[in-house]
């Protein structure tokens, strides 16, 4: 997947790395020439300074052949500009992160946000999930308070601890999105082993979140 993102604050760099290690394609945009030089340097990734809410800048890194567009500055205002100018210029799906829940989903809509991104969700690996493995959990339930984000501890007595991805039966409706190992956030592949002590980030729909925590417990 091609995938842009405008940001490149510290959710923009880490997503911007989970999508390298992915092997997707990716691009980033700023403001701050330091902040594209950074993540440049650092992760090998074409980052280009410029106003995301300039035409001009997105069709210079390729909206039009975008699969994904994600604005991740700190502005709501700004992220909305991003998504109407880049689904208008062909951008075939837009995420955005959103602080103010009160805003009406038709609306969201009307601008191009196709997913849209709460800050408390606001976890590099959770939206790697959602860009290019689209049907896990649309984040549209957590708009609605259809679902819910959990970050929980692994204990000892834990029904999944010791047990690979591929052999945990979690309810239908929830995903285990992430691990952190210290500060470093992980994409769980299937062979990945729940260890002791470990955090975990899930997503659930809130009739089966209930189930997941006496799971985890």
């Amino acid at each position: 997947m091609y995938i842009v993102i405008i940001g490149a604050g510290g959710l923009g760099f880490y997503l911007a790395q989970l999508l390298l290690e992915e092997e997707h394609d990716a691009v980033v945009v700023d403001k701050d020439a330091a902040r594209c030089e950074k993540i440049s340097q650092e992760l090998d990734i074409v980052a280009t300074q410029g106003d995301g809410t300039e035409t001009a800048v997105l069709e210079k890194v390729g909206v039009k052949e975008a699969d994904a567009v994600v604005a991740l500055t700190g502005q709501d205002e700004t992220n909305m500009v991003v998504s109407l100018l880049a689904k208008e210029l062909g951008a075939k799906q837009v995420a955005a992160r959103i602080s103010k829940v009160e805003y009406d989903e038709s609306v969201l809509k009307k601008l191009g946000i196709d997913i849209v991104i709460h800050p408390e969700a606001a976890a590099a690996g959770y939206i790697e999930e959602l860009i290019t493995k689209p049907g896990v959990l649309d984040l549209a339930f957590i708009s609605r308070g259809q679902a819910e984000i959990m970050e929980m501890q692994i204990k000892e007595k834990s029904q999944i601890a010791g047990k690979k991805i591929n052999q945990i039966n979690h309810p239908p409706g929830s995903a285990i999105v992430a691990l952190y190992e210290g500060k470093n956030l992980i994409i769980p592949g299937p062979e990945d082993t729940i260890k002791v002590g470990q955090k975990i980030l899930i997503l659930a729909k809130r009739d089966v979140a209930e189930k997941v925590r006496k799971m985890i417990r």
